[in-house]
C-alpha cells in the first residue's frame, strides 16, 4: 500500500521533481566516461592463449629432457652391478655423514680436534666431489663409483679411528 501511495504522490508532483536539470558539464564527463570503455579485440586474446600455450610446451619439454638425463634415472637404467655399486656408494655416504655428526659433538670436549679432523675429511671430500662430477658426465664408468666408495670407505674408516680415540 504504501508503495502505491508514494507512485500516486510522485506522479502528482512530477513536476515540481523536474525543475532542476543538470548542467552541459555534467552530461559532457557522462559521455567521455562511458566512450572510454576499452574494445578489446580477439585477437589479442588469441595472441595471449598462444604466448601461454608455448610457455607451458616449453617448460614441459625442458622438465621431460631434464628427467631423462637424471642420473638416478639413468641408474634404474643401468645393469644391476652399476645399480649395486650405487647402492653401496649411497650407504657408505650416509654412515660417513652419520659418524661426522657424532664427532662434532666431540668438538666441545676437544676443540683441537676440529682442525685435524676437518683438514683430513676436507681433502676427502674434495676428491670425492671431483669424482662425483665424473660421475655426472658418464654414469655408467663402474671405476668413478668404485673410487668413490673407497673414498667413503677411506673417510668411514678416519672417523671411526677418531671416535675410537677421544671416546666422547
Amino acid at each position: 500500500m504504501e508503495k502505491n501511495r508514494l507512485e500516486e504522490f510522485i506522479k502528482e508532483n512530477r513536476g515540481e521533481f523536474d525543475f532542476r536539470t543538470p548542467s552541459p558539464e555534467v552530461w559532457d564527463k557522462i559521455n567521455t566516461a562511458t566512450k572510454e570503455t576499452k574494445v578489446v579485440s580477439l585477437r589479442h586474446y588469441f595472441m595471449r592463449a598462444a604466448a601461454i600455450a608455448v610457455i607451458l610446451i616449453a617448460t614441459g619439454v625442458i622438465l621431460w629432457q631434464n628427467n631423462l638425463n637424471n642420473p638416478v634415472r639413468l641408474a634404474e637404467n643401468a645393469d644391476p652391478e652399476l645399480k649395486e655399486l650405487i647402492e653401496a656408494e649411497a650407504f657408505y655416504s650416509s654412515q660417513v655423514n652419520q659418524k661426522l655428526k657424532e664427532i662434532q659433538k666431540c668438538y666441545y670436549t676437544f676443540p683441537e680436534l676440529k682442525h685435524e679432523i676437518e683438514t683430513d675429511l676436507n681433502e676427502l671430500e674434495g676428491m670425492y666431489q671431483l669424482l662425483k662430477n665424473d660421475l655426472e658426465e658418464n654414469i655408467s664408468n663402474k671405476s668413478v663409483i668404485e673410487a668413490m666408495i673407497e673414498n667413503n670407505r677411506y673417510r668411514l674408516q678416519l672417523c671411526d679411528d677418531v671416535l675410537n680415540q677421544v671416546k666422547c
